[in-house]
């Protein structure tokens, strides 16, 4: 078996600075010192022994990540950047969907009883007094998508600059007479990325208006009443904005089944990307966000908590924001411009 002492042979450096620094402690070390003592720990096969560490530091070496369910189309890019944090920290990386009820003493057991150290919750929180029982409770707790001022540390995505390339994008094919679709029901952060797209259409000179504001289910469950208020428009809109992947593609079945052509007589762009995007006839153009690096940073930012070092409480994600081209989207056609 591989020993730490192996690693720092290899490395040339002591034993201590190669057990802070692959453990993710606190520690002033080199930048080409982290580097060769992980190609170092890389080359040996080098696993921490988490059993040791636990009775050492009397703690788990687990965190959790939380989901309210499966199937959201952005969930496998968090859990692939918060898992590739964690092997890289030495932590174990739970998956835990919670219960629907009595979540929030289900949640907080998860560290309390010892199996781990802090949680990284990916959605909203599942009831009003959560962070108020954890803080209360002293278990670490990492929000993703919700901005909870000095209470709570967040890492979030720069959503108004996503949203901002979404309409940017749009215009810049040449639409004017746009309708965007909004998350349902309301939240803060829905309000948000409202508004994150309708200021840069303001801007441009071609605001949209009140009546062009419509909201279904993330899922898209319920985009069957968008589809039905979009083909009862006139004029009707050239272009289909969403706040989900989901609501797009239902949006795009359904008025393909009306009849219409996407992209030749409607554009439709979506919001987070996935696989499942290519799913849609045609496959669905959409917003790429960086989730990937927001699930490494949520595990980061909450070992460091873990470890009682200081940290931002707010941390913006910005980068890669991308548009996806695929088929969904086409440059107005001039006769149908509004």
């Amino acid at each position: 078996m591989v020993r730490l002492k192996d690693v720092a042979y290899l490395a040339g450096y002591d034993i201590s600075t190669v057990s802070k620094v692959l453990q993710g402690g606190k520690i002033h070390a080199s930048e080409e010192a982290r580097q060769r003592i992980q190609k170092a720990a890389d080359e040996l096969g080098y696993r921490p022994n988490l059993a040791a560490r636990a009775l050492r530091t009397r703690r788990s070496g687990a965190v959790v990540m939380a989901f309210p369910k499966f199937g959201n189309p952005v969930h496998p890019a968090l859990t692939q950047g918060a898992e590739e944090a964690a092997n890289r920290l030495g932590q174990a990386l739970l998956v835990y969907k919670y219960p629907e009820s009595g979540a929030t003493e289900a949640l907080l057991n998860l560290v309390l009883q010892g199996r781990a150290d802090g949680i990284i919750m990916s959605d909203d929180l599942p009831e009003p007094d959560f962070l108020e029982s954890a803080a209360a409770s002293k278990v670490p707790i990492v929000t993703l998508n919700r901005q909870v001022g000095e209470f709570m540390p967040s890492v979030v995505l720069d959503d108004e600059e996503g949203f901002a390339m979404q309409a940017s994008y749009i215009l810049g094919l040449g639409h004017t007479n746009i309708v965007f679709v909004a998350m349902h029901p309301e939240s803060q952060t829905s309000q948000y990325c409202l508004a994150a797209f309708l200021e840069p259409c303001a801007a441009a000179g071609h605001p949209v208006p009140p009546e062009r504001i419509l909201s279904c289910l993330y899922d898209g469950s319920d985009a069957h009443q968008a589809v039905r208020a979009i083909l009862a428009m006139k004029p009707r809109a050239t272009a289909i904005a969403t706040a989900s992947l989901f609501s797009a593609m239902r949006i795009i079945q359904g008025l393909t089944e009306a009849g219409l052509n996407v992209p030749h007589d409607i554009s439709v762009i979506g919001y987070h990307d996935s696989p499942m995007a290519e799913w849609s006839t045609p496959q669905t153009t959409t917003i790429r966000m960086p989730s990937i690096e927001q699930g490494a940073r949520s595990v980061e930012r909450l070992c460091s908590m873990i470890a009682n070092e200081p940290g931002a409480n707010q941390e913006i994600i910005s980068t890669p924001i991308m548009v996806v081209e695929r088929g969904s989207c086409a440059r107005v056609n001039p006769k149908k411009k509004g």
